[in-house]
């Protein structure tokens, strides 16, 4: 738990093992809370950096961000927010977060070496899932609706790109993964929802 594994393939098979496990980097050796180990608090978008929502002893709130291009180096920066999400390529973040009086989540997204805020929304709904689709097309997957947003264009806001129906509408279902295709002409949500307390999930 809170472990990265890496694993190669041998360039020639030297028993009945075809890959080689080796822990590439351990979080709770850098100081990161084993309680912030959890779907949607800790993310990985790439090869390139780990997000991690944590709490220190002292209660406050912050982001660990580990460069794993960078001997992986830790990043700790003092954030309310519900959570985080680096882009796979660049040191850009993306916050989600609550507002009070508001029914969706806030949104908001940072170039971290240039302190440039590169988008901010006020969503109608609760965003349940989210994932960067490229350098700078961040997916939003709200309670009923899915929308793309291109922070490439200035002041831009999510498109809806269609509504959640059948079983992905119903409340109770967990999203866990979206992908589209590079010229974003298909997408596939993935979800899963239990009938019986989670014996057997559909």
């Amino acid at each position: 738990l809170g472990q990265l594994h890496c694993c190669s393939q041998p360039a020639i098979m030297a028993g009945p093992m075809p890959i080689s496990l080796a822990t590439t980097v351990n979080l709770a050796d850098h100081g990161i809370n084993a309680q912030a180990f959890r779907f949607g608090n800790l993310t990985m978008e790439s090869d390139r950096y780990i997000s991690v929502k944590d709490t220190a002893q002292d209660g406050s709130s912050h982001v660990a961000v580990v460069d794993m291009h960078n001997g992986n180096a830790v990043n700790r920066r003092p954030m309310k927010a519900d959570a985080t999400l680096m882009n796979p390529v660049d040191n850009v973040i993306a916050l989600k977060g609550s507002t009070e009086g508001q029914t969706g989540h806030f949104v908001q997204v940072f170039n971290l070496d240039s302190k440039e805020k590169l988008g901010v929304h006020q969503a109608a709904e609760q965003i349940v899932f989210w994932k960067w689709l490229g350098p700078r097309m961040l997916a939003l997957v709200g309670e009923k609706d899915i929308y793309h947003w291109n922070l490439e264009t200035a002041s831009s806001t999510p498109e809806k790109i269609f509504q959640r129906s059948g079983k992905l509408a119903e409340a109770g279902t967990q999203v866990i993964s979206y992908a589209a295709n590079s010229q974003l002409s298909w997408c596939l949500l993935t979800a899963i929802s239990t009938q019986d307390q989670g014996r057997t999930i559909d």
